[in-house]
Parts: C-alpha cells; structure tokens; sequence
C-alpha cells in the first residue's frame, strides 16, 4: 500500500510538472482610458477558468497562461470589461472605460437581483458614494432629496435621531406608515427599525433600494404596504486586501433663525405698553421703599424714573440661547479592510461615532461594526455570514412643551433674568425653574444593543438552479434611566419631601428570527425564451419582553441604582408578547429576446397577530416591460442609448401599528373586595386582518448620448382599504369602541428623475441630478355614517371623507380690525364676527401637513484630483401650525416671558393694519389659522469640498489613495412664508405629536455642521 501511494505521489507530481511546463507567464499594465493613471483592484481573469489575478497599485499584474494562449478578461466596477485574445504575446496592456450605460447595472430587489434592463418594477436606487462620510449618525436621514417619491422628514436635530420616511405618500391613519427595513435580506422587526438605521455605519453600505410599486414590493406581501428600503451592506471584492482608514472632526450648532428675539430694552417697553409690572421691578422697588413706595407700578413712574428703573434691570441684559446651547463636537475614527483571497471574499470594519448635542450634557455615542464573510467551497457550494454589531448610547433632553424643555426656555425666559441669584444659587426665573441647573440634576441615559447575524448557504447543483437557505438573527437590548436628583432642580417642585429624589429604570428586550428557504431557476428555450422561476417558504417570530421600575428617597446623586431608593413610586411591571409570520411565495419572470418582459408573483402569508376568520391573506402582483430601444425601427438613432416602458399591479399588506393580540378578548386582573377578580379589558374580533393596498404604476425611462442623461417618469395609483380603525360599540358591551377593518384612503401621484452628465474630459467631469414628486393624497371612507376622526393629539386635524389625511380643521381668522383693534373672526357661514367660538372651526380644504411636491438636486465636479459637491432638498406646499409662532408673537397674555420682536405688531391707533389685535393683558391668544403657515422651504442639505492625492505621489510609500475633505450640512435654507424652521418632524415627542408637518412645538432644533475628513487607503 505504501508504495503505491508513494507511485501515485510521484506520478501526481510529474503531471503537474509537465503541466507547469505547458504555461508561460503573461503581464502587462491597467490604465484608466480617461486618466491614464494605473488601476489597482482590477481582475484579470483567464476566461473559461478560475485562474485570475489582480492589478497591483500601479495597475500592474501578472497571471499564468497556457502556451497555446486564451482570452483574458480584464473587469472592474463601474468600467467595461473588455476580453483580449492573448495569441503569442507575452506583454498585454489595457486601457479601461467607465461603463456609461447604466442598463446593466446590478439592482438589489426582494429575494435578489436584476439588472436595469431587466427591471419592469419602480425602484429607486442610492449609491455608496451619495450617503458616505456624512456627519449624520442615522442612516434614513441620509436619504432626503435622494430618490423620486421617496419623502424624508428629520425627526429633529438630535444627535442620532431618526426620520419619518413616506414612500409614495400616507396610507394608513391608525397602522404604521413607515417603510419595511431588509438589512442584507433579512426583515427587521419595526420596533427595531429606527434603532437599526441609527446604529449601522453608513460606510458599509453598499446600496440603498427602495422598493415602491407592487412589482418590486408584494413579495414581501404583509409587510410591504409602505414599500420595502433594502440596505446591502459591503463585501470584499475580487482584488487584494485593501486597509482603510477614516477620520472626521468638526462641530454642529444650531441653525439660524429667521426672526429676532427682544432684548431687554424692547421687553421692558412692551411690558410698559401693556401696563405690566415684572417680579424684578417688584423687587427693585421693594428694596429701593424711600423712593418707589408700596403700590408704585411701572406706569406710575415719570419717565425719568422709569428710564433709571429700567437702566438697573436692562444692565443685566444677556442672550439666554449664549447659556444653554453649545457648539457641540463631532468625531469619528473608523478602521476596515476588505478584500479576497482565492475563493473567500470578507470585510471587516469598526467604527466609534461621537456627537455632542448643543446644549449642556446632551450627547451621542455609537460603536458598530460589520464583519462579512463569503468563501466557495465546492465549484457549486457557497456558504456567506454577515455580522452587524451596533451600541448607542445617548444622554437625553426633554421633549416636552414646559418648563423642562431646553428649547423652549431658551426663547422664553426673559433677557433680564440672570442666570445665577447674587448668592450665586440658581435663578429659578419667571418660570420656577432654571433649565440650566435642571440639565445637569435630571439626566436621562438611553442605550441600545442591537444585533443582526445572517447566514446563508447557497448550492448550485446545476447551471441555471440555485438553492438557498438563509437564517437570520437580530437582537435589540434597549435601557433607560431617568433619574431626578435629590436636591435637584425638580425635586422641590414634584419631589416627595420625605424621600427626596425619584429613579426610574425600564427597558426591553426583542429576538427576531427569520428562515428563509429560497429556490430559483433560470433557464433558456430556443436562445430566445428566457424563463426565471422562484419559490421561497418563511418563517418569523418575534419574542419581546419589557419592564418599568421605579422608586424614591435617594441619599445621594451618587447612589443611582434602584435597591438606593427608600420606597415603590408607582407600579413596577413587566411584560411579555410574541407573533409569527408563517409565508409562502413564488416568483416567474419572462422575456423575448430581451425586449418584452413579463413577471408576476404571489404571496400567502399567516400571521399571529390577526383574527381566527382571518389570519391568512394572498397577495401578488404582475408587471411588464417593452425595451423599446431594442426594436430595429429604433437601431438607427446612436443618441437614443435606451427607451422601456413598464406597467405593474398589485396588492400588498400593512400589520404594523397593531398590537399582538388585539384581535383577541382580553382580561385583566384586580381585586375587589380582598378579592382576586378577573374582568374584560378587550373585545374579541375575530374578522381582524391587515390593511390592503392595490398599488398600480406605469413608467418611462429613457437614457440618451450613451447613457449620459437619464431620465424616468411614473405614475401611480394606490388605494388602501380595510383601514385598521375605532369603531363606535353599544355602551351596554362595558366598552366605548373595538379595531375593525372599515375605511381607505388613496394616494396617486407623478414622479420625475433626472441624471446627467454634462461634461466629461479625462480632466474634468461634471454632473446634475434631480427629482420631483408630485402626490394627492385623500380619505376616501371611515365608518358608515362617521363624518370624520379628529386627532386625539393636536385636536386641529381631522380624517375626513374626500379630503387629504391630516386637514386642519380651525376657526378662521378675520384679521384686525383696523378702526377698533379688536380681533376678527369667521363663523361657519363665512361671515365677520368678533366673538371667538370653537364651534366656528370649519375643514380647510386643501390646507393639511402633506406637501404638494417634494424632491431634491444636486451638481457634483471634478478636476483632476479635485471634487466638489452639492445636495439640496426641498418641500412645496403642505401646512403646519406654528406653535411656537403662537407663543413668541402673541396678542398679549404672554407678556411675562420673552417674545419675538413680531409681538410689536399690533394695534395702537385708528387705521393701523397689523397682524396683532391692540395689546391688552386681558387678550387670550386663539386658536385659529391665524398661525398656520406654509412650510414651503429649500435647503442645502450638504457642500463636500475634497482633494485626493495623486497616486504617483503616494504609491511610493505603499499608499493607495489619499483624499482630505471638508464638507458642511444644512448650510442655508430659503423659507419664503414660515416662521422659525419648517421642517418639522416631531412636533413635541411628549406631547405624541409624531405626524410629520402637523405641529411645531419646540422640539430639538435643525443643526448644522462643519467637518474636516481624511480617508487613508493602503
């Protein structure tokens, strides 16, 4: 046995020897046709075969070949492969072309990938290079402006905050609207979306799609109502290992207002025209007996007096927004390194993300990372993991409208009032409490653990057939404490003088898995018939766990933990629930010749959280596309680079927004009498099921001058029933109302997207892009006989038959009267009246918080190693009362806090036309449309200034690419009729106001940045 095995060594050996002996070895350079400079990261493949080798930095390789030759293909992303016939030559040099046409660019779908070409569904697709290096933690903000019918609202300023994205428009009242998440295809639960788009590192991602019509959407058939944003993180590519390293530094500060806050001199005037004597004037009096005796007014004195009185109180004169806010520093060091080694591709990389806020101990913290692994084991085995870890932590401020929010008092507290009492104790100013002491004695602390493993293992048993089967794993750990120091700015006012100090800690706990078992083949007949079938069964559970503790009577603010606390404030409880999604689908796709396309899809999905009547819904959709620019009556035009038309149908579902048991009859537990007693606490509903939507589009697109300008139209028309809402029941069930299915509302809208590339030479480039959306959005139906739903929230927007979501419903304002001052007002039959009745308010058609067109455009140049950049975003149309317009320029109530110098707007004197009835300390300030405004706005959204060292300077020092940056965010905004900033996202986060554009009500302003940036490649 030993000898042969020592024959079969032997024989084995001389065979590769002789086989060695029949190649030869090939080299060359790779050059950019536009630049000439060499291309590192380039594959050179022996085409037919798994020999490949990759250009080195200076774009040189070398690769084993046959004597009797072959065919080299030589590729790169973002260029045109190009294949050489090697014949006898030992030198091969190439030159590389961008690939201007984009048809055959790679598009991530549901449950895989097409190409341009392919595509007969509405999906819009954001880049790596459009979201990178942007000092914005939350990824979802990073899409404004970026892709026709997608609309973006910033939450609010703070570090790490999320934003409302609405795809195509509103389409539910009561169940969510947020878009499903995919991360590397698996589905993220929504109640941890917003934290998943806060923690990933926008760096490692690949591509963004956003999923829009049912062709690319119903796939994911209940989930995809509000369309599907797919996130593809980074792999390695098909190169040698590349080292990156990334830095940025700057701060963020508050954006500019556009009006003026008074200062102590205008204040005190206005409190003199309003016959108002403030509590600091009080007090000077009282102190100064001899001269000012007891019952002297501020408009008692003579003007001198008056004018030295005023001296004393103005000298203390200070801008309140100079004590609270800050500019808050930004800092971010990343490492990763990416590559491939044989048949194992990965990428790996680490990031730690600081942000302070602008006022005094609010801050964001992030570490994440990525780890992706792909590696072929057999020609038709391959086995891929993707790993992402992200940890936030985050020092909160209130969002509430009082004395808490730092927002608010720092438009609201008075010029005049000192910071600090002349003991050097806090000034509890005209509001009781001072928010600069209240900051550092009330902290809040939020943390965020959140997890997604995806494992995959893909066998290719034949051409053309591909089975896979995906397991996917998340995780989100969320902690908060809030704590009210004993001693601190609260505690004397709320606190328990017996056991000072107050804690509360609460938190939660989610696991999510999903497996996914996915076959797809793919199959011509005749070369002309091109046929791809898949099938894919899934399951989803989600278990969630919750819990709230709380207690009073702390020692010291060093002892934080709740076993410190004296007593139980409150109930302590926990808290447990689970649903499933149990799924079935599949998929066929068709073309001829590559020129008519054909697709459809079903989908059945099962879920726990509906009806025993109703649990199972089918949902599907069918699409097609005619490549025009394929006919031959279209061959002769060269500057016609591509023409398709497409048209799609289907239905998706919406489960979100719903609990997990809502369709089941609940009890609770108490006592009565001593005794442990049960009793209901939900109807039962077995006929509950998901909202469905019918969701229609055609489209046009058309590339001309080899794909140098691009352009895409839609329309659409979506209808959305079986709206999930509140049903009036009969008083005599112990109940005021149940969740049925009754209701629609409808969207339809137009989409524009343009992309061109106006110059390009081997020197300079220069390209635009926009895009513009148009929608209507209307409620169709509610209950029978409902005329319409009033938010519980703002109690100014109604949900009304044939009128759009969230149309204010107010008294309309009149104006002053220009003889008397007096305000004036409309009664319902439209006629003057000078007495306020709520009774009065009447829908405003066609005024609600939906814009009426939204997009976004940008320009980007480059100059040899230089580049510059430019992204705006802008709304038209859509209302917002202003809340805090209401506030800072009221009739008069308001006199005892600071105002806007606006407020001197009002009435003096027969024939003035002012905005303000006459002054008056009796005036109450009404709600009506006098302060709903159109929050129209443009703003530059990002400016990138950068330099990228040329290769031939660095490579030496092994150095693969070298660039330094500045860039600024949210430079300069352009707001024609709007009050303060009208981008509002979160009106107030305690007040439940989270309808973006409805109210404005000092939440965490718009910030704006400046950084500096350096990415080093090696």
């Amino acid at each position: 046995m030993k000898k042969a095995l020592l024959f079969s060594f032997v024989l084995m050996l001389a065979l590769v020897t002789q086989v060695w002996a029949q190649t030869r070895t090939v080299t060359g350079r790779v050059t950019d046709a536009s630049t000439g400079e060499g291309m590192p990261g380039v594959t050179v493949q022996l085409k037919g075969t798994s020999t490949a080798a990759p250009t080195d930095v200076n774009g040189a390789y070398s690769i084993n070949v046959p004597n009797a030759g072959g065919t080299l293909v030589f590729s790169f992303l973002g260029y045109s492969n190009q294949e050489i016939n090697i014949g006898s030559k030992s030198v091969v040099d190439v030159k590389l072309g961008q690939n201007t046409e984009t048809i055959n660019e790679v598009v991530v779908v549901g449950y895989g990938t097409k190409t341009r070409e392919d595509l007969s569904s509405s999906v819009a697709v954001v880049g790596a290079k459009e979201i990178e290096s942007k000092p914005v933690p939350s990824v979802d903000q990073l899409l404004q402006g970026r892709a026709a019918g997608v609309q973006v609202t910033a939450a609010n300023g703070k570090p790490g905050a999320n934003a409302y994205i609405r795809i195509r428009g509103t389409g539910s009242i009561n169940a969510g609207n947020q878009p499903l998440l995919v991360v590397n295809n698996v589905q993220i639960p929504d109640n941890m979306r917003d934290q998943f788009f806060n923690s990933i590192n926008a760096n490692d991602i690949e591509s963004i799609s956003v999923l829009k019509d049912a062709a690319a959407a119903s796939i994911y058939g209940a989930r995809g109502s509000n369309g599907v944003v797919v996130i593809t993180t980074k792999s390695g590519a098909k190169s040698e290992g590349t080292l990156t390293y990334r830095f940025q530094t700057g701060v963020n500060r508050k954006t500019p207002d556009n009006f003026d806050m008074m200062n102590s001199a205008q204040k005190l005037q206005y409190e003199y025209d309003l016959g108002f004597t403030n509590p600091y004037i009080n007090t000077y009096f009282a102190a100064n007996r001899g001269t000012y005796p007891v019952g002297t007014t501020i408009t008692s004195l003579t003007p001198a007096q008056r004018e030295t009185v005023w001296g004393v109180i103005a000298a203390q004169d200070h801008d309140w927004q100079d004590d609270i806010l800050q500019d808050g520093k930004i800092q971010q060091h990343e490492l990763s390194f990416g590559g491939s080694t044989g048949k194992t591709s990965y990428y790996f990389s680490l990031q730690k993300f600081d942000q302070e806020g602008i006022v005094i101990g609010n801050e964001f913290n992030r570490y994440s990372s990525t780890l992706n692994i792909s590696t072929e084991i057999k020609p038709w085995l391959t086995v891929g993991n993707s790993l992402n870890i992200g940890h936030t932590k985050s020092n909160e401020t209130r969002d509430r409208n009082n004395v808490q929010n730092p927002f608010r008092a720092m438009y609201v507290y008075n010029p005049y009032e000192p910071v600090f009492n002349a003991n050097g104790t806090y000034n509890p100013t005209h509001q009781g409490v001072n928010i600069i002491q209240y900051m550092q004695t009330e902290p809040e602390l939020q943390k965020n653990l959140t997890g997604l493993n995806a494992f995959n293992v893909d066998v290719h048993p034949i051409d053309g057939l591909h089975l896979t089967s995906r397991i996917g794993l998340t995780l989100r750990d969320y902690t908060r404490e809030s704590f009210s120091q004993p001693g601190g700015a609260l505690d004397p006012i709320v606190g328990d003088p017996a056991a000072p100090g107050s804690k509360t800690d609460n938190g939660s706990k989610e696991f999510y898995y999903s497996w996914t078992n996915q076959a797809r083949y793919d199959f011509s007949l005749a070369q002309d018939h091109n046929i791809g079938v898949m099938a894919l069964q899934e399951f989803q559970k989600s278990d969630f766990s919750s819990y709230s503790l709380q207690k009073k009577g702390f020692a010291s603010a060093d002892l934080t933990t709740q076993d410190n606390g004296a007593s139980n404030l409150g109930n302590n409880t926990t808290s447990k629930s689970i649903w499933t999604l149990y799924s079935l689908a599949g998929s066929a796709e068709y073309n001829f010749q590559r020129r008519y396309f054909l697709t459809g899809s079903i989908r059945r999905d099962g879920s726990s959280r509906f009806g025993e009547n109703n649990k199972y819904g089918t949902f599907w959709s069918t699409s097609a596309s005619w490549l025009m620019s394929q006919e031959s009556f279209l061959q002769g035009y060269d500057w016609l680079t591509l023409l398709k038309l497409r048209a799609s149908i289907g239905t998706v579902g919406n489960f979100s927004g719903i609990s997990n048991y809502q369709s089941l009859g609940l009890y609770s537990f108490g006592r009565y009498g001593g005794a442990l007693t049960s009793f209901p606490s939900q109807i039962a509903n077995p006929d509950l099921t998901w909202e469905s939507k019918l969701k229609r589009n055609v489209g046009l697109d058309m590339e001309f001058f080899k794909s140098r300008v691009a352009l895409s139209l839609d329309y659409y028309n979506e209808y959305t029933d079986d709206l999930l809402l509140d049903q009036p029941v009969s008083r005599t069930t112990g109940f005021a109302s149940v969740t049925r299915n009754i209701g629609a509302i409808s969207n339809k809208g137009l989409e524009a997207s343009l992309n061109v590339d106006i110059l390009r030479t081997a020197d300079f480039t220069w390209s635009f892009n926009g895009n513009i959306t148009y929608n209507r959005n209307r409620v169709e139906e509610l209950n029978e006989g409902q005329e319409e739903i009033v938010d519980a929230n703002t109690g100014i927007n109604v949900y009304r038959p044939g009128h759009a979501y969230s149309t204010f419903k107010l008294v309309r304002w009149a104006g002053v009267d220009p003889a008397t001052g007096e305000a004036q007002f409309y009664n319902k039959n439209g006629e003057i009246t000078k007495t306020y009745l709520a009774s009065d308010a009447v829908v405003l058609d066609g005024k609600s918080s939906n814009p009426d067109y939204y997009g976004g455009f940008g320009t980007s140049l480059k100059y040899k190693g230089v580049d510059l950049s430019a992204q705006v975003n802008y709304t038209v149309g859509g209302y917002t009362y202003n809340g805090i317009m209401a506030t800072l320029v009221s009739w008069g109530p308001s006199r005892a806090q600071n105002l806007s110098t606006d407020a001197f707007n009002y009435w003096r004197q027969p024939g003035d036309n002012t905005f303000l009835p006459k002054a008056s300390a009796s005036n109450t300030t009404r709600t009506t449309d006098q302060y709903l405004q159109d929050a129209s706005f443009l703003r530059l959204r990002n400016v990138t200034l950068g330099y990228t060292v040329p290769a031939s300077l660095i490579n030496k020092i092994k150095v693969k690419s070298l660039r330094v940056y500045v860039q600024g965010q949210n430079l300069l905004t352009y707001i024609p009729n709007y009050f303060g900033d009208p981008e509002v996202g979160t009106g107030s986060a305690e007040s439940g106001l989270f309808i973006p554009g409805q109210y404005s009500l000092y939440s965490y302003p718009t910030t704006r940045q400046f950084t500096f940036g350096l990415d080093l490649s090696f």
